[in-house]
C-alpha cells in the first residue's frame, strides 16, 4: 500500500552560549515533545527547501533569513513514520546566533537547552535514537540518513553519506565555517535585533540594519572570492536600509587590476540608483580600501565607509594614508573601522596561509 509523502525542514538555531532553541510542540506530529522548529514545504507552489526554511524562520520566530544564513547539515528520509506517511526532512543549521527566546505561538513555546539537557527532555523517538547524534557529528559538515520505521516502534537506520568535519569540505565551506564560528564570539552589544511578535511588541534578536549585519553580507561576498582563488575581499552598498550592490574581488577572473570588490560594487550601485552620485549610501567592505578604491568612493560621494580589517601597507582610510578624509578634496566620507575585525582578518589570513 502506498503512503503519502511529505517534505519538511527543521531549523537548528543556537544562541551565543551554544544552547539550541527548541519548540515544545502543541500539535501533531510530535505533540508534547521538544524538537527544532520548522514545517512542511509548499510543494504546490514549487517552494524550495531553503525558501521553506526562510519562511518558517519568519513565521515562527519572526526573523528574516536568506539562504546564505543557512547551512544544510543533513537530509533524513523516514519510511512509514508512525505508519502514516513517508517524510523527507532537510536539516538546516542557522548560522547567525539568536540571543532571545521568541514568543510562544500556535505551534508551541520555545526554550534554549544545552546539549547535556537534551538527555532529560521528551524528544521524538527518531531524534533521540539517531538524528541528534548525527547532527552533533555533522553540524558543520553534511550527512544523509534513511530510517525504515517498522511495526512495534523498531527503526532500521542506514547512513548514506557522512562528511563530519570542515577538512572534507570545499574551500568555500571552510571559509564559511571560519566566519560563522568567529561570529559567535562577537560583541553582543553590536546585536540589537528586532522581530515582530504576535502581540506587535518588539524584542531584540538580530538587527538587520546594523553594521554587524551588513558586514556579514560583505563577508559572504569575500568567501565567494576565496572560492575563486581571488583575494577574499567583499563589499556591499546600502541605501535606505537595503542592499543595492554586492561584489567581491574579480581581478584574476577578469584579468583587470581595477576589478576590486569596492569598484565593482560602486558600478552596480550607480546603475541601481540611476546616478553617479551615491550621497545617501553606505559602503561596507571587509578590508580597508586601497588608494584607487578610496578615490572612487570620494568621486562617487559615498556618505559612509565601514570596513573590517585594516591594511597597514596600502590602506587609504587612515592606516597608510587617508584619502577618504583628505582636507583639500571636495568630498569627505565618514569612516567606521574594525567592524567584525577578527572575522575579516581571519578570512584574509586563512587565504594567504593556504597560498603559501
Amino acid at each position: 500500500m502506498s503512503l503519502p509523502y511529505k517534505i519538511s525542514t527543521l531549523l537548528y538555531a543556537f544562541n551565543s552560549e551554544g544552547k539550541v532553541l527548541l519548540l515544545l510542540r502543541k500539535k501533531e506530529p510530535n505533540l508534547g515533545l521538544w524538537s527544532p522548529f520548522g514545517g512542511k514545504l509548499k510543494m504546490e507552489e514549487g517552494e524550495s527547501p531553503y525558501m521553506c526554511a526562510c519562511r518558517e524562520a519568519e513565521e515562527e520566530i519572526g526573523i528574516k533569513l536568506s539562504p546564505s544564513d543557512l547551512h544544510l547539515t543533513g537530509i533524513v528520509s523516514e519510511h512509514g513514520y508512525e505508519g502514516a506517511s513517508h517524510w523527507l526532512m532537510f536539516l538546516f543549521r542557522i548560522i547567525p546566533p539568536i540571543d532571545r527566546i521568541p514568543p510562544a505561538n500556535n505551534e508551541g513555546e520555545f526554550a534554549f537547552f544545552s546539549r547535556d539537557e537534551l538527555e532529560n527532555l521528551p524528544l521524538p523517538q527518531t531524534d533521540r535514537e539517531m538524528i541528534w547524534n548525527l547532527f552533533w557529528e555533522h553540524q558543520w559538515g553534511f550527512f544523509s540518513a534513511h530510517c525504515h520505521c517498522c511495526e512495534g516502534g523498531k527503526n532500521i537506520w542506514t547512513i548514506e553519506e557522512s562528511i563530519k568535519d570542515a577538512s572534507a569540505l570545499s574551500l568555500l565551506e571552510k571559509q564559511r565555517l571560519a566566519v560563522s564560528r568567529l561570529a559567535e564570539l562577537r560583541d553582543k552589544d553590536n546585536d540589537k535585533a528586532v522581530f515582530q511578535n504576535p502581540s506587535g511588541e518588539n524584542e531584540p534578536v538580530i538587527d538587520l540594519n546594523s553594521h554587524h549585519y551588513f558586514m556579514g553580507e560583505a563577508l559572504r561576498q569575500a568567501v565567494k572570492a576565496a572560492e575563486m582563488e581571488e583575494v577574499p575581499v567583499g563589499a556591499v552598498i546600502v541605501r535606505k536600509g537595503k542592499i543595492i550592490a554586492r561584489a567581491h574581488n574579480q581581478v584574476e577572473l577578469l584579468k583587470d587590476g581595477t576589478a576590486h570588490a569596492e569598484m565593482l560594487a560602486l558600478t552596480q550601485a550607480q546603475a541601481a540608483v540611476g546616478d553617479w552620485r551615491l550621497t545617501d549610501c553606505t559602503l561596507y567592505v571587509t578590508k580597508e580600501p586601497c588608494p584607487m578604491c578610496a578615490g572612487a568612493m570620494v568621486n562617487t560621494r559615498i556618505s559612509t565607509v565601514v570596513y573590517g580589517a585594516p591594511d597597514p601597507k596600502y590602506g587609504a582610510a587612515g592606516s597608510a594614508l587617508n584619502i577618504l578624509q583628505f582636507p583639500s578634496l571636495n568630498h569627505r566620507c565618514s569612516v567606521i573601522s574594525g567592524v567584525r575585525l577578527e572575522e575579516c582578518r581571519a578570512l584574509l589570513k586563512s587565504f594567504f596561509l593556504d597560498k603559501r
